[in-house]
């Protein structure tokens, strides 16, 4: 994984959950966003990892974060859904996961004054540039021919995970991709828990896939990878020889251990 980790107190990081919700209660809090238009999976995914943030600038940059997200969902329609992570495991280092419409939508919020207003901040504060997992278009989670839609969960408190899958051999590559969409049809159609599945190929390495998905809390997490879309998907990762899954919020290729983060709410 493509990760320039720094190590601080993870004390650090208690104080900024409890920092990001006093900041909301001066700004104004903002709930989740009701998307007006069809939602599937079929998007542009973007995971950004920001590091070097110091401790005294760790409430600043997150609360810029948590604005541009809001006011990306609020006034960018290629906008649907952003997700700003700390990593439970380095207080210096801020996950941003995003979804748009397509890469034209991605490509414009780039240039747009909310994400140009955050990258303000963030140099300012000596934070590095962002360090990309991925930023391409997801395939549709589907079987039998049927699609299954993202639930609304733009609000930005979820369970965020983003997973890396490599060494998906050209032999196996038609089955992974086969049972993966059928792993997030299953997930976002039977499981309340499951709210967005992102299923993305690296076109830079054909055998090598991240996945985007959150859940309402770490319990749903839990219950999903024991569920049986994600049991039979497992199954084949295994028998196929396929290395992950690696989790890019904690960096950690232990296991389910350490799978991903609780995203904090964005806000005006």
């Amino acid at each position: 994984m493509k990760l320039r980790r720094i190590l601080a107190p993870i004390a650090l990081t208690s104080a900024l959950l409890i920092a990001a919700p006093a900041a909301m209660a001066a700004d104004g809090a903002a709930g989740p966003i009701a998307a007006d238009h069809d939602v599937n999976t079929s998007e542009y995914t973007v995971v950004a990892s920001y590091q070097n943030i110091s401790a005294a600038a760790l409430k600043t940059v997150t609360t810029a974060a948590q604005r541009d997200a809001y006011e990306s969902l609020k006034h960018e329609r290629g906008t649907l859904s952003v997700h700003v992570v700390p990593d439970p495991e380095d207080a210096t280092r801020l996950i941003v996961a995003e979804t748009f419409t397509d890469k034209r939508a991605f490509e414009a919020h780039q240039r747009g004054a909310y994400e140009r207003a955050f990258r303000a901040v963030a140099a300012r504060h000596g934070v590095s540039a962002p360090d990309y997992e991925i930023k391409d278009t997801s395939l549709v989670a589907t079987t039998g021919g049927k699609t299954a839609y993202e639930k609304a969960d733009n609000g930005g408190s979820v369970f965020t995970v983003v997973a890396e899958f490599s060494n998906v051999l050209p032999e196996w590559r038609n089955d992974f991709i086969a049972i993966a969409q059928a792993d997030g049809y299953g997930s976002l159609t039977g499981e309340p828990g499951t709210l967005g599945f992102f299923f993305v190929p690296d076109t830079s390495d054909p055998t090598r896939f991240v996945f985007l998905e959150t859940f309402t809390n770490l319990a749903a997490f839990e219950a999903h990878k024991n569920d049986t879309p994600a049991q039979a998907y497992l199954a084949l990762v295994a028998k196929a020889g396929i290395v992950g899954p690696d989790f890019f919020v904690t960096g950690s290729d232990s296991g389910f251990t350490e799978p991903g983060g609780t995203s904090v709410p964005n806000q005006r």
